[in-house]
């Protein structure tokens, strides 16, 4: 049984009729998971005195929308995570338990325009849309409770990044709307990536710890919209068949690289009543 109070703090002030200023404080709490008590692979060796995770999120922004033409949300973020569970290797094998302290931080930003609208409402040859959306991010270790090397600075984990996060992602594109049908194109860009908190660079001999390179997918998707309950859609992800990599596994469906998913069509019809 656990017992502990968990609270939090939030704030708006509007600073004219359609925008506001907004902040928030609150305390987290995460337990340990059932597949965290469970080994992903037959080598990895389960801390049998696992502690529960927790900390605090803060964040700062300033949002709205501006006439018809323009909406938008930029905000700062700190979050501290005490206690994260993670994989460091003792005696050649995986071992999984409360491996330090992190910190992320950064600025996320999203923005949306309608160029057309700032001249005139008149959409007889259609609307678009531009958009963007940014995230910068600094995610690093703060504490590190391996034993082995916690007193030896020339191998100190601290201030290494936090495996599996990117120091940047970029979404940015396009919707153009006429009447019923509306067309959208997507560029993402997301950042390079360490697979395991050491930072290790190369790949190891079965491929489950390395750095992963940053990657570029472009999407487009479209729908129309017809006899006022009916909807036809229709897109392509990845459309250049980009290949890159997510994530690394030590278990099924590895041990190894895990790739993105290639080039992928789809259509659907859909109905609402």
């Amino acid at each position: 049984v656990r017992k502990f109070l968990l609270y939090g703090i939030g704030s708006e002030c509007m600073i004219t009729e359609k925008t506001n200023v907004y902040a928030n404080y609150s305390l987290a709490y995460r337990p340990v998971t059932f597949s965290e008590l469970t080994p992903s692979a037959t080598t990895e060796i389960i801390d049998p005195n696992l502690k529960d995770a927790s900390g605090f999120n803060a964040d700062f922004g300033y949002r709205g929308t501006i006439k018809k033409y323009l909406s938008f949300d930029v905000g700062a973020f700190y979050l501290n995570y005490d206690n994260r569970i993670g994989t460091l290797t003792q005696n050649g094998a995986p071992f999984k338990t409360n491996i330090g302290t992190s910190v992320s931080k950064g600025i996320e930003s999203y923005i949306e325009i309608n160029p057309i609208k700032i001249f005139t409402e008149s959409v007889k040859f259609g609307s678009v849309s531009l958009f963007a959306s940014n995230s910068f991010i600094d995610a690093k270790y703060v504490k590190w409770n391996n034993p082995l090397i916690s007193n030896d600075p020339t191998k100190s984990i601290e201030d290494k990044r936090v495996e599996n996060a990117p120091r940047q992602i970029h979404r940015f594109g396009a919707t153009y709307y006429l009447k019923g049908f509306s067309a959208t194109f997507q560029l993402s860009s997301v950042g390079d990536v360490f697979t395991d908190a050491a930072n290790t660079e190369a790949p190891n001999a079965t491929g489950t710890i390395g750095k992963l390179s940053g990657y570029k997918v472009m999407d487009a998707s479209f729908t129309y919209k017809f006899k006022e309950c009916y909807n036809l859609k229709a897109g392509v992800n990845n459309l250049a068949d980009v290949k890159y990599a997510t994530r690394r596994a030590g278990g099924y469906p590895g041990p190894g690289i895990m790739p993105g998913n290639g080039r992928t069509l789809f259509v659907s019809i859909g109905f609402s009543f």
